[in-house]
């Protein structure tokens, strides 16, 4: 009997521990389902922020392009507008001049010849400032003076002779061949690298002095440090060299001295074509004094190129300071009076 109502007891127990069980298995599936779901999840997200990331860095990628590109049209763009303010200007030049032609086909035949001369010594000043030639300003100048010779007009006097005093000037002017004196710097400059070098910078002893004999009655510590004394005597050689000699340029520091020669001639040839004096002179020194210290002064090839480096420094670059604003300002005041004139008829 006792036994019967132990099983009916126990019954209901293992009733409520087999829905335990059941309700742990469905928590744990359900954990493992949202495990699972937040997985995929979080994968899915990392893809999509991968995407982000690359649709990013493209469209960063086109937007640099783009700028590229902008920057590219800005320029055309300045360029263009450069061009219009030339053509602008361009198209001012020459209604003036078709003005002026107007005005001579109208019978004021005087007043387009002075045009024409004024023009000519504008372009034989623009010749004297910004190319130095003072040969094609004198062209120019002497043109000028002709077409106003022709006209026989009192009122041109002033300016005929200030065009004269002009000519007279630049004749008196020392001229300098630029042609000519570029082209003899170029052939010095092509004559560096066969300048020759010291062949033989120290003197070799025909004979190496004998050794002296050691005396047999010296202790053995002192006749050993005569023998080692003499050995090192034969081993290391002193030679002693004048203060003239010249100094010794190694193999492989030849090339840096002949590189040096060739950039200091192309100072001079550069300071030729723009006319700079301080330039000029002071790399002409500096080729001077290391051809000087360097290379073998008995030999015809370094004299002969001291003696053109000389030649060349004793000539006088420089361009001269001239002007013709004075001649193209009396053009203006003859313009003015004459427009004056005719607006007071």
């Amino acid at each position: 009997m006792t036994d019967q109502n132990e099983t009916l007891e126990n019954q209901p127990e293992n009733r409520r521990s087999h829905w335990v069980g059941i309700g742990i298995s469905f928590s744990v599936l359900a954990v493992v389902v949202m495990i699972g779901a937040f997985g995929y999840g979080f994968f899915q997200l990392s893809q999509i922020n991968v995407g982000l990331a690359r649709s990013v860095s493209d469209l960063q990628s086109r937007w640099e392009n783009s700028q590229k590109q902008v920057a590219v049209l800005q320029k055309n763009v300045d360029e263009l507008e450069q061009a219009g303010q030339k053509s602008l200007e361009l198209s001012a030049q020459q209604e003036k001049v078709l003005s002026e032609w107007r005005a001579a086909q109208q019978g004021d035949m005087n007043k387009w010849h002075v045009a024409e001369a004024r023009y000519l010594v504008k372009l034989a000043n623009d010749h004297l400032q910004f190319s130095h030639d003072i040969n094609m300003a004198l062209i120019l100048l002497q043109q000028a003076d002709s077409v106003l010779q022709n006209l026989q007009d009192p009122g041109l006097l002033e300016i005929r002779k200030s065009v004269a005093a002009d000519i007279a000037n630049l004749q008196a002017l020392p001229q300098t061949d630029v042609t000519s004196l570029y082209l003899r710097a170029i052939a010095l400059d092509a004559q560096v690298n066969q300048l020759p070098l010291p062949a033989s910078p120290l003197k070799n002893d025909s004979q190496p002095a004998p050794a002296a004999a050691v005396s047999p009655d010296l202790p053995w510590w002192k006749a050993g440090l005569e023998y080692a004394w003499q050995g090192l005597n034969r081993i290391v050689i002193i030679r002693k060299n004048g203060g003239n000699a010249l100094p010794l340029v190694l193999p492989e520091e030849k090339i840096f001295l002949y590189q040096n020669l060739h950039a200091q001639m192309e100072n001079v040839i550069w300071s030729i074509l723009h006319g700079n004096i301080a330039v000029y002179q002071a790399s002409l020194v500096r080729v001077t004094a290391w051809i000087q210290q360097y290379f073998d002064q008995d030999s015809q090839a370094t004299k002969n190129m001291l003696q053109s480096l000389d030649e060349l420094r004793k000539i006088n670059i420089q361009p001269p300071v001239t002007n013709l604003s004075n001649t193209l300002q009396l053009f203006e005041q003859n313009f003015a009076k004459t427009d004056q004139a005719q607006a007071g008829q």
